[in-house]
This record gives C-alpha cells, structure tokens and sequence, in this order.
C-alpha cells in the first residue's frame, strides 16, 4: 500500500538521494519482521530502524497489518522479479535453477505460509487474499520457467505447476535450522546443489 494516508503531523520530509521512505519503511519491516515473528514488532520499533518517527510510518501504513502485508507483498515481488531475471538469463535450465536456489537460499525465510497461519486471524479477508496471490505469483512463475524447458526438451514433467511447489518445499528444507548453531546445509552452495540434483533425478530427460 503505497498510497498515503495524510496525516500532516507525520507528513516525511522529500529524500532526494536515497530510497523513497514508503520503500525504506517496508524493507526495515519485512527483515523485521522476517527475523523475530509478527507479534513481536512494533510500529515504534520500525520507526527506530527507519531514522523516522512512528508519525511517518503511521503516515503511510494506518495499521500494523497494513504495514506486515504491505512489507510481504513487496518482498515476494522482488523474489518473483529476481526469479524471472535469472530465467531470462542464457544458459541451461538446470544452471539457472540452480542459481534461482543459490539466490532464494540467501533470503532469510521468503516465504510467509508459516508466519501467514500465526498472524491470519490479525487480518482482513482482502489482506490474506493480497498475501495467498502474492504467493501464488512466485508459483507461477517458477511454473512458466518448468514449462519452458519442458517444451525446449530439458526435462520431462507431466504436471508444472505440482513440481513448481514440490521446488519450493525443498527450499525451504534447505533453509531449515534445528538450532541456533545447526543448519542442514553449511553453505547455500551446498545447499542449492543438493536440491537441484535430487529435484533433477525426477525431471530430466
């Protein structure tokens, strides 16, 4: 939600050589609240990351779900968009997904289905709506890259869309940590290898 809600306290003073500060304010709050969890953010504590006052964030996001939702659909367009980057890049599809996995291994839990269940009764029917076909735009476009190197004979699958979330699931065992200190893969190298060649076993031609 990009359109501000005009308060004249909060009103942001123009930054001319920086990011736009609605833009500032929902890449603070996405790793926010990507780190420690929905209740355990506040509007005052975004603000503080910010080098703003809760009046500017107010100024642009009336509520805290207005902020979360805002702050997860734009972190899952960038993914979307960072995914079709590298699928238009050259070279083979397994190298390119290997690289989407490398890539998307790096961003610290993207996905919002676990943080979704938690905070869903927080929110409207419209903003849980906003948050599933943000998701479902991610699917899609993995699932139009399967499609491709099905029709350019890279790999054989009968069902796109299935494999496009069978994918996802296995990157998200890539990001799994049993503690603190215990990772199931040391590095995202290691880890993006491993699951393009199990995933790869199952599609190839």
């Amino acid at each position: 939600m990009n359109t501000p809600n005009k308060k004249p306290l909060g009103r942001p003073v123009l930054q001319h050589d920086s990011m736009p500060t609605h833009k500032q304010i929902l890449v603070t709050a996405s790793l926010l609240f990507m780190e420690k969890g929905y209740d355990a953010v506040s509007m005052n504590e975004v603000a503080e990351h910010c080098g703003v006052t809760k009046a500017t964030i107010y100024y642009y996001y009336p509520t805290k779900n207005d902020l979360f939702v805002s702050s997860m659909v734009e972190t899952l367009v960038q993914v979307k968009n960072r995914i079709q980057d590298i699928l238009d890049q050259s070279g083979s599809f397994k190298e390119r997904l290997t690289l989407i996995t490398e890539k998307y291994l790096k961003i610290p839990q993207v996905h919002v289905n676990g943080m979704f269940e938690k905070v869903k009764h927080h929110l409207t029917p419209e903003q849980q709506q906003q948050l599933i076909q943000s998701e479902n735009a991610l699917y899609d476009t993995l699932q139009v890259g399967f499609d491709q190197a099905v029709a350019n004979h890279e790999i054989y699958c009968e069902d796109t869309k299935i494999t496009a979330y069978i994918y996802v699931a296995m990157l998200r065992a890539g990001q799994r940590q049993y503690d603190v200190d215990q990772k199931l893969f040391t590095t995202e190298q290691e880890a993006a290898a491993t699951i393009v060649s199990f995933l790869w076993r199952g599609i190839h031609t």
